[in-house]
């Protein structure tokens, strides 16, 4: 081996090699114990894995649950118009959404008729009385016999009947509103002949509405009819309508219903009636959603809740009864658990919050933690915003949500937290 001039040669000797490989060894093996601690570790880490969870909360807020119906609007008094006799119509002064006053002529026939016979009736009573007058003069005189003055005075009350007949008959030419309203339609046309009883106008009463709605037969069982009379009488709200799609209700009162069901389905006609708005234009026919408090019109919906269909699941070892996963927070979280509770603002039920969960969609405190317990229920209806269940569940319990399916009891979980700007 050639060395660079004034290089030193290097002498490995037995003592530095040895040195070297023992302090690799060394290092190997605190490398190896060192991975194998954290494996320990880990391992324990991953089996107490805790889910994060989207939960429910029930709430009390007036303790009902609320049935939507589409319905129609009708003017709560409304009359069909029309003559008594029949004729052509030779002025017509209304028009659909005109007001008029008690007493305000709508329509009018020909009356030449009426008018040529009220003439003829009217000289034959002028010509009766004075026969009559002329009979009790002589009679109380005692010139001509009481017969002859029975006969005289008959002619005449037979004369006057005849005229006063004659006068309604002209009088039925004439079409005069009953009361103050609107004018809904006017079916007919001017210069038209038309029939006795045929519909000349609508006329409507302003202030007051009906809506009209059909309800199956299994909710008209429910009804309770004393509470249901109670809420006619006080003037108690039992229902609320939203008219097109605006977001604005309206309180309503129950009215009436039919006794018989609707032809071709297993439903009955249901009348409620509320002030006509003065916020908006509603008309009849327009359309309506009803939004029935079945707890006010009930006697047994206390404890009955609507929860998403997700959250009502079965297990494999009792396939055939349904349960639902409620959130039991640890004791120390339990303020915490209040304070997220208290703070859910996403609605999942309907706008007035009864007996319907609220997402935890807002959530302050991303440290809670607890588990999960299964709670029996029975699911009475299914509607197009979820399941109507009922158990033993109470306001302020907080259901899972998603992934309920997964759920075991006591696996421990955490309420989900929406991160800032998602």
């Amino acid at each position: 081996m050639k060395l660079r001039p004034g290089a030193k040669p290097h002498l490995r000797t037995p003592f530095a090699w040895r040195g070297g490989r023992v302090l690799q060894l060394f290092a190997g093996l605190v490398l190896a114990f060192g991975l194998a601690a954290c494996s320990e570790e880990e391992a324990p880490l991953e089996k107490q894995k805790v889910h994060p969870v989207k939960l429910l909360s029930l709430s009390d807020e007036g303790g009902g649950v609320i049935q939507r119906y589409p319905g129609v609007v009708e003017a709560s008094e409304r009359s069909n118009l029309s003559f008594r006799i029949g004729g052509e119509l030779r002025e017509l002064k209304v028009q659909a959404g005109q007001e008029v006053e008690k007493g305000e002529l709508i329509a009018r026939l020909d009356d030449r008729d009426a008018r040529s016979e009220l003439n003829n009736a009217r000289s034959s009573f002028n010509l009766a009385q004075a026969t009559y007058k002329r009979m009790k003069y002589s009679v109380e005189k005692g010139a001509i016999s009481r017969a002859r003055f029975d006969e005289a005075q008959a002619e005449f009350q037979s004369a006057q009947a005849q005229y006063s007949q004659a006068q309604d008959q002209l009088s039925y030419t004439y079409l005069k509103a009953p009361y103050d309203g609107v004018i809904a339609r006017v079916p007919v046309d001017n210069y038209q002949v038309v029939a006795a009883q045929e519909t000349i106008a609508v006329l409507q009463q302003p202030g007051q509405i009906d809506v009209i709605f059909n309800m199956p037969e299994r909710q008209v069982r429910a009804i309770d009819r004393e509470r249901a009379e109670a809420g006619r009488l006080e003037d108690a709200a039992l229902a609320w309508v939203r008219f097109g799609s605006g977001e604005s209700r309206y309180p309503a009162r129950y009215k009436e219903h039919d006794t018989s069901a609707s032809e071709g389905s297993l439903s009955y006609e249901v009348t409620l009636t509320l002030p006509e708005p003065q916020d908006i234009t509603v008309l009849s026919g327009m359309s309506a959603t009803v939004e029935l408090d079945m707890q006010q019109l009930t006697a047994a919906t206390q404890g009955q809740w609507r929860v998403p269909i997700e959250a009502v699941v079965t297990r494999e070892e009792s396939p055939n009864q349904a349960v639902v996963w409620r959130y039991v927070p640890k004791g120390g979280d339990a303020q915490a658990s209040a304070s997220i509770n208290d703070d859910a603002t996403t609605d999942t039920g309907s706008d007035d919050g009864k007996n319907e969960g609220k997402s935890e969609g807002k959530q302050q405190e991303a440290g809670a933690q607890g588990t999960v317990e299964a709670v029996p229920v029975t699911v009475l209806q299914a509607t197009g915003e979820g399941l109507v269940i009922t158990g033993e569940l109470s306001a302020g319990d907080r259901l899972v949500t998603a992934g309920a399916s997964r759920m075991e009891a006591g696996e421990p979980v955490r309420p989900w937290v929406k991160e800032a700007g998602l």
